[in-house]
């Protein structure tokens, strides 16, 4: 019987504006390994421009074994911060950040908010690198 343990990747998706379509996945174990530092930098920052697809940072958690393969999945994608007033999500300029659990509930490790701090410090001269998630606060 073949024990099942957790594995995490960095994906880098081709996004469609219309639809929301994932097209691709361009995965890595870490930030660091990305050689396309632009692609990267678009991909946090979630750039847009008059083309129909832009870029999105995700990190995929598998659970799975050898005999089974990947039995579960699961996403959390690197989003704008934002600070909560009245009530209302107000985005912050320059600062992005994963959140604090994915999609379907297990809680994103710090290790990786670090990691993606220090890539926004790295690659995006003027942002402010967040090295934990913001929604902790509230």
């Amino acid at each position: 019987m073949s024990r099942s343990k957790v594995k995490y990747e960095w994906s880098i998706r081709p996004v469609d504006n219309t639809h929301g379509d994932v097209h691709d996945n361009h995965f890595q174990d870490k930030l660091s390994e990305y050689r396309d530092e632009e692609d990267l930098r678009n991909a946090i920052t979630q750039r847009r421009d008059k083309s129909d697809m832009h870029l999105e940072l995700a990190l995929v958690r598998l659970w799975g074994n050898d005999l089974d393969g990947v039995i579960d999945r699961e996403v959390a994608t690197v989003i704008q911060a934002f600070d909560v007033i009245d009530g209302e999500a107000i985005p912050i300029d320059n600062k992005w950040q994963l959140p604090i659990c994915f999609d379907e509930g297990s809680k994103v490790p710090q290790r990786f908010h670090n990691e993606l701090g220090s890539a926004v410090k790295r690659l995006i001269p003027d942002a402010k690198p967040t090295f934990r998630n913001l929604e902790s606060m509230f």
